[in-house]
């Protein structure tokens, strides 16, 4: 079963999963090892990692696909990709998906968020388009994917700004165009995804802040609420950043990294995520 399949029956099925976000293929990899089901590239994330910029859409389209693939490739778990608004009107975002598709990406999820967009956890007014102008551009996506099981997520961030009945109206409205699941953003509070769920007739996607009231809550109760996939968008690029600052700041003031060792993986570890030996059975094998 390749990887859109395994995506698409998980949007089917009665199970909830959780995916933290990756912005490299060693963090892809190490999500895949810890036993996850399926990853979402961070647009965040990558935007800083690749350019060192905030998440306000100023990276390119080919930019975000390049990046993309790579990371899809060097897992065996469906990737789920930020396609932020499309990157344009209907026609680009047809391009962009395609694009996405060729590098071997199991799925997306589209923003309605006016363009440039923003990140979602940057304060200040989330502005998002017209009903019916995000309505065109993903029906055009949905009409034009050359696979039928690669996935289109629908995201609204209309609920921070517009409220609880405008963010499930439109959710509503998304999964019957098409879309294969609705990507709500910015619940704060369980009673905001219980409402989601409530409301939401489809798969339903949340995303949780790792500082939020939300991170107190197990994985057996969003179960139980019906949600679908529960995104972790900051905790490895948060984990990152936090252990290079402090690592760094060790190995300059000591001129040694002998406090921070228990925090570092050790050269077998690093060798084995890799596949070392793999490939060097395989050197071997074809060097005779």
């Amino acid at each position: 079963m390749n990887k859109r399949t395994v995506l698409k029956n998980m949007f089917r099925d009665r199970e909830t999963y959780f995916a933290p976000s990756v912005f490299d293929c060693i963090g892809a990899m190490a999500v895949e090892k810890a036993g996850f089901h399926t990853a979402l590239i961070s647009g965040n994330a990558v935007s800083a990692s690749m350019f060192g910029l905030p998440d306000m859409g100023l990276l390119t389209m080919s930019e975000v696909t390049q990046s993309a693939s790579h990371i899809a490739h060097s897992v065996e778990i469906p990737v789920i990709a930020d396609a932020d608004t499309g990157y344009g009107q209907p026609l680009n975002f047809i391009r962009t998906l395609h694009e996405f598709e060729r590098g071997g990406i199991a799925g997306i999820h589209l923003e309605d968020q006016i363009s440039p967009k923003k990140c979602a956890y940057y304060g200040g007014m989330h502005e998002v388009v017209p009903k019916e102008e995000y309505l065109r551009k993903l029906k055009a996506g949905i009409e034009a994917r050359e696979d039928p099981d690669f996935c289109i997520i629908a995201r609204t961030d209309a609920l921070v700004s517009y409220g609880r009945e405008t963010a499930i109206s439109r959710a509503n409205d998304y999964l019957e165009a098409g879309a294969d699941a609705a990507f709500v953003v910015g619940c704060s509070s369980i009673e905001d995804v219980e409402a989601m769920a409530r409301g939401v007739h489809g798969p339903l996607v949340v995303n949780i802040n790792d500082t939020g009231e939300l991170n107190r809550y197990s994985h057996e109760v969003f179960r139980q609420l019906g949600v679908k996939l529960v995104l972790y968008p900051a905790t490895l690029r948060s984990l990152f950043l936090k252990q290079a600052l402090e690592t760094m700041d060790c190995l300059n003031k000591d001129g040694n990294t002998q406090q921070k060792l228990d925090s570092l993986a050790t050269l077998t570890e690093f060798q084995k995520l890799t596949k070392v030996s793999e490939y060097e059975a395989m050197e071997y094998k074809y060097s005779k």
